[in-house]
Parts: structure tokens; C-alpha cells; sequence
């Protein structure tokens, strides 16, 4: 892929700027020939969120086309890939998430946690992806356990509605 150097300013020093579609596109097929050297698996959909990242917006991939009924100048904007780890698009996906999980949220204070696995235990996982939702599970149930003692305890009040989606009572 061919593209103009761009740059950008930080500490007072022009440093050039990539996109992750260029470095992809640049380095995608050393790192797979890498990996297939060292024996590592590039498991199928993550070689199709790749080809999607680096396929983007290319006309070759279909575009819609536009014309201005007063000048009949004519535009072509390519598809996108949609792929929420595109750079591009998947600025776009996050906000529509974000928009659509803040209306859905109670009105109050919230909190951000992260649950991590520790990394002696990742191959497991890696090996059999089928695992993993059993890591939501304990997370879910980590969570139910803390805010339920903390109800119990009476340090903690929720309103009926969040006690409700809490308790997953229907």
C-alpha cells in the first residue's frame, strides 16, 4: 500500500503518523509468515477482522455513488467494513454502544470494573475458546456475591428497579 507520509506534532517534534490500516497493510503478511514459522495459530476470524481493517473503504470493495443534480459532479464513497476494531468504523461502532448502553443505565453514580485472568491461566483459554464464558460467569457471580453482602450489610441501598435487574427478577 502506498501512502503519503503525514505528521503530527508532539513535544514540539514532527513525528510521522500511521494508521492502522497502513500498518496492517504493510506488515500483515510478514507477521503471519512469522507466526506460521514459530508455529503459532492465527485463528481464523481474526485473519477476516484484519483483511476487513485493511479492505476498508477500498472502491474495489463497492461504493455508493452521488451526483449533484446542479453540476452533476459525481462522488463515490466507498464501504466501510464495519469491524469494530477498524480505527475507522470502529470509532463509530463505540459511540453507538456507548450511546445505546448510557440509555440503559440508572441514574446515578456508576463504576468501571476490570476483571483480569491471571496470566499462568491464559493458554486454557486461548487453546478452547469454548471457556471463556466461564469467565463472564464468574465475574457475573463476583459481582452479585460483593453487592449482595454489601446490601445485607445495609452499606450499600439500591432502588427497587436496580434491585430488580440486580436479582434478575422478572
Amino acid at each position: 500500500m502506498k501512502t503519503t507520509k503525514k505528521y503530527q506534532l508532539v513535544n514540539n517534534e514532527y513525528v510521522e503518523k500511521f494508521t492502522i490500516k497502513e500498518i496492517f497493510s504493510d506488515n500483515w503478511k510478514d507477521f503471519t509468515d512469522w507466526a506460521s514459522k514459530s508455529g503459532k495459530v492465527i485463528r481464523p476470524v481474526i485473519h477476516e477482522e484484519v483483511q476487513k481493517i485493511i479492505n476498508c473503504q477500498s472502491p474495489h470493495k463497492g461504493y455508493a455513488q452521488y451526483m449533484c443534480p446542479k453540476c452533476n459532479h459525481i462522488k463515490h464513497v466507498p464501504f466501510t467494513c464495519k469491524s469494530r476494531f477498524c480505527n475507522t468504523c470502529g470509532a463509530k461502532y463505540s459511540s453507538d454502544r456507548a450511546l445505546n448502553m448510557s440509555s440503559k443505565l440508572l441514574k446515578g453514580e456508576h463504576r468501571h470494573v476490570v476483571f483480569t485472568i491471571a496470566e499462568e491461566l491464559r493458554s486454557y483459554f486461548a487453546h478452547d475458546r469454548k471457556l471463556i464464558h466461564l469467565l463472564f460467569q464468574a465475574a457475573a457471580d463476583t459481582i452479585f456475591f460483593i453487592l449482595t453482602g454489601l446490601i445485607n450489610q445495609r452499606t450499600l441501598r439500591l432502588g427497587s428497579s436496580a434491585l430488580y435487574t440486580l436479582l434478575d427478577v422478572t
